[in-house]
């Protein structure tokens, strides 16, 4: 951000093109300003806080008064730039366009005279950052320097500074050289690359010290930008003391060329040369040493003796390869081979000695070779720099890249790797076999949500020590997040023993946690899966690992499953039919089908049960057991049921006009997870004009298990405007009498597994009639489903049950069949019901 570059360019130039500079100034002025209006319109002011009044301070009032002259150019680098930079990063476009323009016009006010300059600065600013930050935000390259921290792609975080410091710089320095062309009447790409090419470093540095300056945000805070500023004014006056002692120093050589003697100076310049080295050599803060080609020691500095705990004198006692690492000393002699042979002129390496303890002592080593006056030989400067601390800071960051923080496993990155790495290795060695164990934690979320997440984590931690202790040394276990843990065994022949330690596995889990004065009792479910031909790579495998143990999870949990090519085309087909259900539910192609039922006491029909259908496009016909729990499972029950809901509602409320029919609807317990269901059900009575004391909802227990509280809550408002409720499959689920007590519950509805094999099985009749007795003391009425034969009927009438439905009497119905069904006394099958009588007592 040049401004300075810009102000020079004008005051070194005539006058003599005035009126196409004014026209360049104008011209400047206004695009400028619709891009300062546009950045006002479009601020953020919700991103507007302490931090970045604090920087908007320091770099107007502060950062614009530091400039850093370039010795014999009349330009300087800008330390606000860096901050410019910085806000573009952490606030985007709007607010770094703004600070932009609002340090070059107080930058400029201090250096021009004319204010007309002030201000084409300043908008000429605004223009260039407007163009570099709609540039970067629309190459998505800010977004990626945003999630550098998280992601670690420091490559493109490498790229996408680099993008903006170029960007900066050709626009900037382009709208520079066209003000220079105009004065001095040179073409544009002369004055540019004559002028302004040298000062890309000034973008460059200010591009990468925001880049830095972000990473200490995200790593530290944001106060550390706010701490650097002694470190950067320390730096400023540093340089500028340097630049000043520059200047004096061609001063004064350009006199001395021409008052002093050539010899002398000469002279004098060679002994304040070697007493710089011989100071430079004994005081320097990194190890430096004098070594013949050989590898002997000749000369040692203080810093080298404190690095490596050896004197001077123990140094020329010996020669540099015996205290080298023994792993890095190859590589070390064929660079010096190299220098000595004058291949190549310097080299620089990462090389680890050994001090006198026998320590591992991490350095940056460098080496150039040095002539001997008088001699062909040719001796080697070493410098050593200790980077111990650095190392040890870096395995240890590498450590936490690569380890989950809570249980200290390995994570999903340093798993993949070694994944890939065993794959790899089992296709160039067929008889190397690898597997894969996927562990899914069952009901997990339930501990979480009872004991606390503090326990969770706790559970997660003793899970993951029992993990390691069914183990072999060779195997790995890693956490890849969540619930979800993952094994990997490796091998010749270890194959065969993975469904071992999969029981292994389930045996630990067997034995209760003891977590803050509790026994908390977990188990998983375990996809197994064996590397095959068919996995090219790690991904593959956890595919095909994780399908496996959603089989477990699905057939029951706590059980494993070995994974079958089958599982991978059911897995595709639920992908599919997942993909066809949202399409369905949004084009709705669902229909309503009714079935009957009936009062055992009038041998009437006294409503219908609405069963969802869907006829798919190209698979016909679907059951509603397949695609109902996909429905509950993506979230789309909701939508289907109101639907469907709808639907029925509007085909049942053609009917009234015969008679009135009680309407029966199934609700899954997931809609009870919807706050606004009760308000969906009076919205769709209200658009359908269906009388809510007609509506019956039928529901499993399983609600009482999953939405116990929510569940009563709403049950209770349904049944308070009218809507009844009735328990479907009764018997085969969740059983706790006590809601029967708690809620006003309509009907009770006997599963059909109990009433198919009635006449069989002695224990389901007397399960039935147990049923009807509790429900006839409690007042509630009982229908039983499933219905198929005379002598099913028959013993239902005898336990006085109160209604029934099924095949027997009718099958369900589209809406138009129904409309006959009641028209045509003829379909309803009275015959059937009447030559059985009905008991009024058990029997």
């Amino acid at each position: 951000m040049d401004v300075r570059a810009l102000y020079d360019a004008i005051l070194s130039n005539s006058v003599r093109f005035r009126k196409k500079i004014d026209g360049f100034m104008y011209g400047s002025i206004a695009v400028g300003l619709a891009c300062i209006s546009h950045a006002f319109i479009r601020l953020p002011y919700g991103d507007i806080d302490l931090y970045l009044v604090l920087l908007t301070a320091l770099t107007l009032l502060v950062g614009t008064r530091i400039s850093i002259p370039i010795p014999r150019f009349k330009s300087h680098i800008a330390v606000s730039d860096t901050f410019v930079f910085l806000a573009l990063i952490l606030y985007g476009a709007e607010i770094a366009i703004l600070l932009a323009a609002a340090e070059a016009l107080l930058s400029s006010w201090r250096f021009c005279k004319r204010k007309i300059t002030v201000f084409t600065n300043a908008s000429v600013m605004a223009i260039c950052t407007t163009i570099v930050a709609h540039l970067m935000d629309w190459s998505g390259l800010l977004t990626r320097v945003r999630e550098t921290p998280e992601s670690g792609d420091w490559s493109t975080f490498v790229v996408a500074l680099s993008v903006m410091a170029i960007a900066q710089f050709i626009t900037n320095t382009t709208f520079a050289a066209v003000y220079g062309a105009l004065k001095s009447g040179r073409a544009v790409f002369e004055v540019w690359r004559t002028t302004f090419l040298w000062t890309f470093i000034t973008y460059a540095v200010g591009a990468f010290c925001a880049g830095g300056l972000f990473l200490l945000n995200q790593w530290i805070g944001i106060g550390v930008v706010f701490a650097t500023f002694p470190v950067i004014l320390l730096i400023y006056l540093s340089y500028k003391m340097y630049l000043e002692n520059v200047e004096m120093s061609l001063a004064q050589a350009d006199q001395a060329n021409k008052h002093a003697k050539v010899l002398e100076e000469q002279s004098i310049a060679l002994r304040e040369s070697e007493e710089r080295f011989r100071s430079a050599f004994d005081n320097a803060p990194i190890g430096i040493a004098l070594v013949s080609a050989t590898g002997n020691w000749l000369k040692v500095n203080h810093a080298l003796c404190e690095i490596l705990d050896y004197s001077p004198e123990e140094f020329l006692e010996t020669d540099f390869q015996s205290m080298t690492f023994a792993e890095d000393l190859g590589e070390m002699l064929v660079k010096i081979h190299e220098l000595v042979n004058e291949k190549i002129f310097s080299c620089q390496l990462e090389i680890r000695f050994l001090d006198s303890d026998g320590k591992l002592v991490w350095t940056s080593w460098s080496a150039s070779p040095v002539e001997q006056i008088g001699t062909e030989e040719r001796h080697l400067i070493f410098q050593i720099l200790d980077i111990t601390d650095k190392k040890v800071a870096e395995e240890k960051l590498q450590y936490e890249a690569t380890h989950d923080s809570l249980t200290r496993l390995p994570n999903r990155s340093l798993f993949m790797a070694r994944l890939e790495n065993a794959v790899e290795t089992a296709r160039r060695n067929p008889s190397y076999e690898v597997a894969v164990l996927f562990i899914d934690l069952d009901r997990f979320k339930l501990v979480n949500d009872s004991l606390g997440h503090m326990v969770g984590d706790q559970l997660l931690i003793g899970i993951a020590r029992r993990l390691g202790e069914c183990l072999r040394p060779s195997d790995l276990v890693a956490r890849l997040g969540g619930d979800e843990f993952v094994i990997l065994v490796e091998g010749k022949g270890e194959g065969e023993d993975v469904t071992s330690i999969a029981e292994r596995v389930q045996e630990q889990f067997a034995e209760p946690f003891e977590l803050a004065g509790n026994d908390v009792y977990s188990s998983a479910s375990i996809g197994i899966l064996k590397l095959s031909d068919t996995h090219f790579s790690a991904e593959d495998m956890m595919r095909d690992a994780d399908t496996a143990m959603y089989h477990a999870k699905k057939a029951g949990k706590g059980r494993h499953e070995i994974f079958d090519p089958s599982m991978h085309r059911v897995a595709i087909e639920t992908f599919q039919l997942e993909t066809d259900l949202r399409k369905a539910i949004d084009n709705r192609e669902f229909f309503v089908f009714y079935q009957p039922i009936y009062s055992l006491e009038t041998d009437e029909t006294i409503g219908f049960e609405a069963l969802a259908r869907w006829n798919h496009p190209e698979k016909g016909f679907i059951p509603p057991n397949d695609f109902i729990p996909v429905a509950e499972e993506l979230g789309l029950i909701h939508d289907l049921g109101e639907q469907i809901l709808t639907k029925a509602c509007t085909d049942m409320r053609e009917l009234l006009s015969e008679r009135p029919l009680i309407l029966s609807v199934n609700i899954s317990c997931k809609q009870f997870g919807n706050p606004d269901f009760v308000e969906g059900v009076r919205r769709v009575l209200l658009e359908t004009g269906f009388p809510p004391s007609l509506l019956k909802f039928e529901i499993t227990e399983s609600v009482f298990l999953e939405h116990r509280e929510d569940a009563i809550a709403m049950l209770s408002e349904l049944r308070n405007f009218g809507v009844e409720i009735d328990i479907d499959d009764f018997g085969t689920g969740y059983s706790n009498l006590n809601y029967l007590t708690q809620l006003p519950i309509s009907t009770l509805k006997i599963d059909r597994s109990f009433i198919e094999s009635m006449e069989t099985k002695g224990r389901n009749l007397e399960i039935v009639q147990t049923i009807i007795a509790l429900a006839s003391g409690l007042g509630i009425k009982v229908i039983a489903e499933g219905v198929e034969n005379r002598e099913q009927l028959h013993r239902l009438k005898a336990l006085r049950c109160s209604g029934a439905q099924g095949f027997f009497f009718a099958k369900p119905m589209d809406l138009e069949d129904v409309k006959a069904f009641i028209k045509e006394p003829g379909k309803i099958p009275l015959s059937k019901l009447q030559e059985i009588p009905y008991v009024p007592s058990i029997q």
